[in-house]
């Protein structure tokens, strides 16, 4: 779901610290401008306090044909109904979805259980949402969604694959997908044999991999409700920009982490 809830979201009340700032130029990394505008040439490069910017979403759609988009971004505040990370920070969708799919989603960010990976410090609400018309975009940016129309539920984990989701950002984003990655190595840091906790199922952790998106509808071993499994994926994040360079700002791989039934 392109990020909107709804509902809109409660207003965020927090401010951010007034002694931080970030330059202008690090918005020119992250766009690119229209240089044949009729407008007067932009103003000298201005210092600008960190709340007078905000994160644009790093959105998740995973295509059951395709795979997990996202983008981070900084931009003007004031734009648009923001929603908060796991650092209270701002974050704005980049996409809207029309009512219609909001409602056939009926995504619910949490539903009193939690989703944990004690190992990287990841303790966060186990929500729900619904795949529609092959698509899946969870709302939210502080929980790990699970798929109730693909795979099976937890009270069936014994006899297919479980699904989870979660967004990512880019620093200084934080969502439960930042847990599982390491943003400067461009790597997934849980390691083999960690204990997952999803609910009251518990996993352990049998391989990761880095899919390039176009690639993950091929990996038929994730598709396969195989029993027992876990699947949860993320985007996988970049320090460097030229990753991005050729998809729009979208994250070009997922970082995919499989588990196996303990209990």
């Amino acid at each position: 779901m392109a990020p909107v809830f709804a509902v809109p979201p409660a207003p965020i009340s927090d401010e951010p610290d007034e002694e931080e700032v970030w330059d202008d130029d690090d918005l020119t990394q992250e766009f690119d401008f229209d240089e044949s505008s009729d407008d007067e040439p932009p103003a000298p490069v201005k210092r600008r306090r960190k709340s007078d910017i905000i994160l644009l979403l790093l959105a998740i759609l995973l295509m059951l044909g395709g795979g997990t988009l996202g983008i981070v971004s900084w931009i003007n505040s004031h734009n648009q109904t923001t929603y908060t990370d796991m650092g209270n920070h701002p974050v704005i969708p980049d996409q809207v979805v029309d009512q219609q799919t909001l409602t056939a989603m009926d995504a619910k960010p949490d539903v009193g259980l939690r989703f944990v990976i004690d190992s990287v410090g990841l303790d966060v609400p186990l929500g729900e949402v619904n795949e529609v018309n092959g698509m899946l975009n969870p709302p939210g940016f502080t929980s790990v969604y699970l798929v109730r129309n693909r795979g099976v539920g937890l009270d069936n984990a014994d006899t297919g694959t479980v699904y989870t989701v979660a967004h990512s950002l880019r620093s200084p984003g934080k969502a439960p997908g930042n847990f599982v990655i390491n943003i400067e190595a461009g790597a997934i840091i849980v390691a083999p044999g960690a204990t997952i906790k999803v609910g009251d199922r518990t996993y352990a952790m049998v391989s990761s991999r880095i899919v390039d998106k176009p690639d993950l509808a091929g990996e038929t071993d994730l598709w396969a409700n195989t029993p027992g499994m876990l699947v949860f994926i993320t985007c996988l994040q970049y320090t460097d920009p030229s990753k991005y360079k050729n998809t729009n700002g979208h994250s070009p791989t997922n970082a995919v982490i499989i588990g196996q039934l303990i209990s």
